[in-house]
């Protein structure tokens, strides 16, 4: 009898121990009180700990505000902190990548997006009379400073962003190139030189959402910014996997007589970076967050389904466990 309550004690015991099964985000909020939500009030993140050196920082995905009108139509949950009655945890389940790491021993924070901004304005702008921040770049600000010390002891430093997530990570660059182990992981943005060549673009758009663009881009998005190779390259960034799709809505070669140009461009980007997964994703039914194949890192529908010998999940690992993992299936 003994043996049997002292064996359930154990199960007991491992199971509430066990990352798999008590894992969850804690609520904190900034330190700085500038680092603010379009609503005026301080911003929030969640955070999960474990005696660690290592980490994932996410950047989730919801778009940006372009202009006055378009800042309107956001839902209002883009545009605050966390709610409290929304409760101070939350199950780690919520993000795919963020439960996958953590099992793998890694702390994880996670922002909360409330700035309309890509993360990196820091200005106000003017919207139906009232003055309203985009202080995302601030809010990012705070979060490296208080977590600075950790992240210069972190033996992995990954920065993982999902569509404008993507933007927030490259965008704030010069923070990250700071420390000294950082990889990125880019899901749903990648500009090759094959599909820059597809469209001409301008920094028009980058006033109302960005304002004066973070120090670094010089005021040029497209020269010193732009999510590609060469914005990497001068960062000092030597890590990365890059997550993007034929089929994805944000990917500008869109024929299927550009498909394996664009194929071709991007393989060559994600072996020289290391890791990368792109597949026709039309064609396998991979929805993502918008179809096709856009933003595949939150949901585990998406993130663990198996296209041709590997799913996104099991590539990031490889990639994870040996700095080289590229997945191409067409």
């Amino acid at each position: 009898m003994f043996k049997f309550f002292s064996t359930i004690y154990f199960l007991l015991f491992f199971f509430c121990l066990s990352p798999a099964f008590s894992a969850e985000f804690t609520l904190k909020t900034v330190k700085d009180k500038e680092a603010v939500c379009n609503n005026g009030k301080m911003a929030n993140y969640w955070v999960a700990e474990q005696k660690s050196k290592k980490w994932l920082v996410q950047f989730p995905g919801g778009g940006a505000a372009w202009s006055a009108k378009n800042y309107s139509k956001r839902g209002s949950d883009k545009k605050e902190p966390v709610r409290l009655a929304d409760g101070e945890k939350m199950v780690l389940s919520k993000s795919a990548i963020a439960k996958q790491f953590y099992d793998s021993g890694y702390n994880v924070l996670m922002l909360h997006y409330c700035s309309s901004d890509l993360y990196a304005g820091n200005h106000i702008n003017n919207i139906k009379g009232k003055k309203v921040p985009f202080k995302g770049r601030k809010i990012v600000e705070t979060i490296v400073s208080e977590y600075a010390s950790e992240f210069q002891a972190a033996d992995d430093l990954v920065i993982a962003g999902t569509s404008a997530g993507v933007y927030g990570t490259v965008l704030n660059i010069d923070l990250w190139k700071e420390f000294p182990n950082t990889r990125l992981i880019l899901d749903g943005i990648w500009r090759d030189d094959y599909q820059k060549s597809l469209k001409t673009v301008d920094n028009g758009w980058t006033k109302f959402p960005l304002g004066e663009m973070p120090s670094h881009c010089k005021g040029d998005f497209y020269k010193y910014c732009e999510i590609s190779r060469l914005t990497l390259e001068a960062n000092g960034m030597k890590e990365a996997f890059i997550i993007f799709n034929f089929g994805d809505p944000y990917n500008w070669a869109k024929k299927d007589s550009q498909m394996r140009k664009f194929a071709t461009s991007f393989e060559k980007d994600a072996n020289k970076f290391g890791g990368g997964f792109s597949v026709d994703a039309k064609k396998y039914k991979l929805a993502g967050a918008e179809k096709w194949g856009h933003g595949l890192l939150t949901q585990s529908k998406f993130y663990n389904k198996k296209i041709g010998s590997s799913s996104l999940s099991a590539a990031i690992q490889s990639w994870v466990e040996t700095g080289k993992s590229v997945h191409m299936h067409y």
